[in-house]
């Protein structure tokens, strides 16, 4: 509490019913009023000499000459609760109802509603700027009435944004107090540093409420309640930063002349953070050259400016802060991680650039896992691919690949002994498996960590026992790289290692997979049985040929009738299989879905398409611009079928992706590395 509260809250207690009892009496004693109508009339005459004289007045509001400063100290005892009748004429703004107040003979200053507001709060809260006045000058006492909030009329105007009220209260404040002599009534009249039971002052709530121009006035008329705090440590000088507002900020800072401003700086300073998050470099400018010190101030998790600056991607606000002085690039948060890593985590990869070109040596930064920018690229899996990729430009290959730097970052292992690729293998990204493999260094693949584990070895244990694709997909990936660092490629292992774990689902699962798969056999079987007696071009209907195909000589009607047959025959041998997995016996499921119906499924399907190729090409061959445009669009959905369907059928088939590896590693390109972060999340 300052030294303003305190003798205000000294003063209240000395206030006496005796007191205020002789006051009344006082003033309203015959002699008390002929004394008070003589002082006025010797102020208008001092104010009518010293204007002939030449002298410079300043004009005085007409409702403040009327006021009794003897009753501006002097509460009433005892309060009246407020009539709707009053209530609503105060609140509509009628201008009439202070008459009708004296003629009812109540006394303004004892009335109140429910929530312990005067009269005077409700005319301020609705903006009647007339009533304000009105009520100022009658009972001037108002302007230090509380209501249940301990807020005064002061504060209710600048929490509703009422300008006008607030500019009229601020006249009466400041012509009350150059007319008062007592240095603790003046204090007691700094209604702009007062606050209520939440710790507002006038100018919190004006910017709570989102009026800027009421705070400005605010911050005019008391530049002190700028650096003042509430109950949260938040003052509006912080409010003023976080919501990026450079006008209301300058303002603040302007208000006093004093050196090191913000030595008085209640609640939260870190002030440079507020403007980080409000993304203005213009505030942040403002308050460092006020005063740099804040620019080393951490927040309550431990955070410097640039880690704030990079956590959140302000890319322009993290140069500026760079450009001042690296020195917080080194400095970490209460976690242990240092801006580098915050900003490879949050995928930020300018600022990670940025930070690398000013200091190339925090490359080598560790948190307290004892992980590297690697590590943590690895294990946050936020777009693996694009992050490496990017890596491998100019700016950054000059000073990863220079020394050997990065290679040496993928050797390293943490506090567990894990690599990168331990990490990246544990959540399953084969996008990033396949950059550190495949641009850099391949050394680590037979590095094992603290429980003995290579990350191949890792693969294997967590893999669950149904078919994942992802897992899959990561599995043959670390394999090619396996096999072909050891010079061969050997179908035992992708027999081993993949296929022996592509088991299908269990139980109500494996029911609905089977049958899923027996429609789509049977469908292929109807259609393709259908096709057989429906060929392009039709029959012979007379001749030696009678009943033979018309086309029976173009080739690619053979072609046609082949691969049509191919596809009935091989659906028909799906759907036979199918029966067999319908025994529910653990080892006939594997065997037929595994081993021979998938594969005949799909190798059905294929020929189901090479086959209506054909036989459209023969009814069409006449006319080349169709064929032309056949040939196309088979080609690019023949390709979309082998990449849709393919890469759940034929990374079973054992050793086909030993002898086609390069080409099926472009099955990583189906895999989602974020979206995997986010489902594990959820």
């Amino acid at each position: 509490m300052d030294s303003s509260e305190a003798r205000l809250d000294r003063i209240e207690s000395q206030w006496s019913t005796d007191t205020y009892e002789k006051h009344w009496i006082q003033r309203y004693n015959p002699i008390s009023m002929i004394m008070r109508g003589i002082c006025y009339v010797c102020i208008l005459c001092c104010s009518l000499v010293c204007s002939e004289a030449g002298e410079d007045t300043e004009s005085v509001p007409e409702f403040l000459t009327g006021i009794i400063f003897s009753d501006l100290f002097y509460p009433p005892n005892e309060y009246v609760q407020m009539n709707p009748e009053i209530f609503t004429a105060v609140s509509a703004g009628k201008k009439d109802c202070l008459a009708t107040l004296n003629i009812s003979g109540s006394q303004i200053a004892h009335l109140k509603d429910d929530q312990g507001n005067s009269v005077l709060h409700l005319a301020a809260t609705w903006g009647n700027l007339e009533l304000v006045q009105a009520f100022v000058s009658e009972c001037p006492s108002l302007l230090l009435r509380p209501n249940s909030k301990d807020q005064l009329p002061l504060h209710v105007a600048a929490h509703a944004g009422q300008l006008a009220v607030v500019k009229a209260l601020n006249e009466t404040i400041s012509f009350v107090t150059d007319k008062l002599s007592a240095e603790d009534e003046k204090e007691r009249l700094k209604l702009h540093v007062v606050k209520d039971k939440e710790g507002n002052t006038p100018l919190h709530l004006a910017l709570k409420g989102g009026h800027v121009k009421t705070a400005a006035c605010l911050v005019k008329a008391n530049g002190r309640a700028s650096f003042l705090a509430d109950k949260d440590g938040i003052s509006p000088l912080y409010m003023a930063v976080r919501i990026g507002n450079l006008f209301l900020v300058n303002k603040m800072l302007n208000c006093t002349n004093e050196n090191g401003k913000f030595s008085e700086l209640e609640g939260k300073k870190f002030l440079a953070h507020a403007a980080l998050k409000a993304r203005n470099t213009d505030i942040l400018d403002v308050i460092l050259k006020e005063d740099s010190s804040l620019e080393d101030e951490l927040d309550g998790e431990g955070r410097s400016c640039l880690s704030v600056g990079a956590f959140i991607g302000f890319n322009r606000g993290v140069c500026y802060l760079l450009s001042r002085s690296t020195k917080n690039v080194y400095v970490c948060n209460n976690d242990g991680s240092f801006p580098i890593h915050i900003a490879m985590k949050r995928r930020q990869i300018y600022l990670v650039s940025a930070i690398l070109e000013r200091c190339p040596d925090s490359k080598y930064l560790l948190n307290r896992k004892g992980q590297n920018i690697l590590h943590i690229a690895a294990n946050s899996g936020k777009n693996g691919f694009i992050l490496f990729i990017y890596l491998l430009g100019a700016a950054a290959r000059s000073i990863f690949l220079r020394d050997g730097g990065f290679s040496r970052l993928m050797e390293k292992q943490d506090v567990d002994g894990n690599t990168p690729l331990h990490l990246a293998t544990m959540n399953w990204r084969p996008r990033t498996i396949f950059c550190l493999l495949c641009y850099y260094n391949r050394k680590c693949m037979a590095t094992r960590n603290n429980s003995g584990l290579t990350a191949l070895d890792i693969a294997e244990s967590n893999m669950h026992p149904n078919y994942i694709f992802r897992e899959r997909v990561t599995l043959l990936v670390l394999l090619y790289f396996y096999v072909t660092s050891k010079g061969l490629f050997t179908r035992k292992m992708f027999t081993e290692r993949i296929t022996k774990r592509s088991d299908p689902p269990a139980g109500d699962k494996n029911k609905d997979y089977v049958n899923t798969l027996l429609v789509v056999s049977t469908l292929v079987a109807t259609v393709t049985f259908a096709a057989g007696f429906t060929i392009p071009g039709g029959f012979n209907s007379s001749g030696p040929n009678s009943g033979r195909a018309t086309l029976a000589s173009d080739h690619r009607l053979i072609y046609f009738i082949v691969f049509d047959i191919l596809a009935m025959q091989s659906s028909i041998v799906t759907i036979s299989m199918l029966i067999w997995a319908q025994l529910a016996d653990p080892s006939l499921v594997h065997r037929s879905l595994n081993t021979v119906t998938l594969p005949l499924l799909f190798f059905s399907l294929l020929c189901m398409t090479v086959a209506f190729y054909c036989g459209v090409w023969v009814a069409f061959a006449h006319v080349e611009e169709f064929v032309f445009l056949l040939n196309i669009t088979f080609g690019i959905f023949l390709f979309l079928m082998l990449f849709l369907l393919g890469p759940h059928v034929i990374i079973q088939i054992p050793g086909i992706p030993a002898l086609f590896g390069p080409y099926f590693l472009l099955f990583v390109l189906f895999i989602d590395d974020d979206h995997h972060e986010q489902a594990s999340a959820t």
